[in-house]
């Protein structure tokens, strides 16, 4: 029984050191599911979620503002108390007496009073001693990693967010991928547009990287109504795979490498949030919708290829994305569409409608 209780709680320690150090350091693409930090975000999200799904509004928008801080802080604890209990088995296991005592109890007391700070004096015992000085510095160790790599995480965040402020159509209203062609390629001039997918395939190249990394940042919302990080994506990357389609020319060059770099974040992101290949609802991408977005490029004066060819295209490259776009922008609760600065007048009641339109398709699908 004490052999047992000193592999058992070995493996706990080695089990939270490794999950903290792959969390935050390693940042490996997949994660094992019996990783602290997986079972830690499934859960939590999934109840912040069916909250957020049944909440009123504003009760729904706190709970999804507030996880990605408390959801972190909620991370450290876990780790924490992971090793105080792996600490506490060990020194269960090697049958260790502080102060007279050496039930569970007390033991576990004794590894929750150790982990940040010595107990001098307590045991006196050379193996006791050394193993108290390796859990301060797991515990302390654990700590500072969280708090150093904090930087790295906000840091992410605030370029991510910065790159979304620019993202606006000075006409107001939702953002289209039509609309982005028409603001950027007036007069049927190219370079202007091109030169915007070249930036924003920066942007979407600095996502994949930061978001397969650290996916909680996938979980970090705008502070800005009516924005969010996978409907950018999701627009810019529409955009440039409609001009890909469409425009002669436009497959080797910037929208075509903004559209394979945005359709590689949109299926690893997914991936990397462990979502399951299941229905992702209808597809806006429908014949008549397309015969809207053709007549638009046809104002715009662009060099178009044949019709029917552009149709053809469009649906060959859209569809290995289209469905994971969807359930990224399902999975994290967000409002179809993106709002610019441009929008102030209608951004209240569309952004409402569009979350409330968000919510309902949540709760539909968990009935399902």
């Amino acid at each position: 029984m004490r052999a047992v209780a000193v592999i058992a709680g070995t493996l706990l320690i080695l089990i939270v050191v490794s999950d903290a150090i792959s969390t935050l350091i390693v940042t490996q693409g997949r994660t094992a599911a019996w990783r602290p930090t997986r079972i830690w975000y499934h859960y939590t999200w999934s109840i912040t979620r069916a909250f957020a799904l049944r909440a009123p509004a504003k009760a729904a928008d706190v709970a999804l503002d507030s996880y990605p801080a408390v959801s972190l802080l909620g991370l450290l604890t876990v780790w924490l108390a992971g090793l105080v209990v792996g600490w506490g088995l060990v020194y269960f296991g090697l049958d260790l007496t502080v102060q007279g005592s050496s039930d569970w109890g007390t033991l576990l007391y004794y590894a929750g009073t150790s982990l940040l700070t010595p107990s001098f004096g307590t045991v006196h015992a050379t193996l006791p001693r050394i193993l108290t000085l390796i859990e301060v510095v797991t515990g302390l160790g654990t700590i500072a990693l969280l708090i150093s790599y904090l930087p790295t995480l906000y840091g992410a965040y605030s370029r991510r967010e910065a790159r979304l402020l620019t993202l606006d159509d000075p006409a107001g209203g939702r953002i289209t991928p039509v609309r982005v062609v028409a603001v950027h390629a007036g007069d049927g001039d190219v370079d202007l547009l091109y030169r915007f997918f070249a930036e924003w395939e920066l942007w979407t190249a600095e996502i994949l990287e930061s978001h397969v990394s650290y996916p909680m940042l996938a979980l970090f919302r705008s502070q800005h109504t009516g924005q969010s990080w996978v409907t950018a994506l999701g627009v810019v990357t529409d955009s440039a795979t409609l001009v890909t389609a469409c425009v002669e020319g436009a497959e080797n060059r910037e929208p075509y490498l903004l559209y394979r770099r945005g359709r590689r974040a949109v299926l690893t992101i997914a991936d990397r949030l462990h979502l399951t290949e299941e229905g992702a609802g209808p597809s806006w991408l429908t014949y008549d919708n397309f015969e809207i977005a053709w007549q638009g490029l046809r104002d715009l004066n662009l060099p178009l290829r044949d019709k029917d060819e552009a149709w053809l295209r469009l649906q060959d490259l859209r569809t290995p994305y289209g469905a994971r776009l969807q359930q990224l922008i399902d999975y994290l609760l967000a409002p179809h569409g993106f709002w610019g600065h441009s929008a102030e007048a209608t951004l209240d009641n569309e952004v409402s409608d569009a979350a409330a339109q968000a919510r309902a398709r949540g709760r539909s699908r968990r009935r399902s």
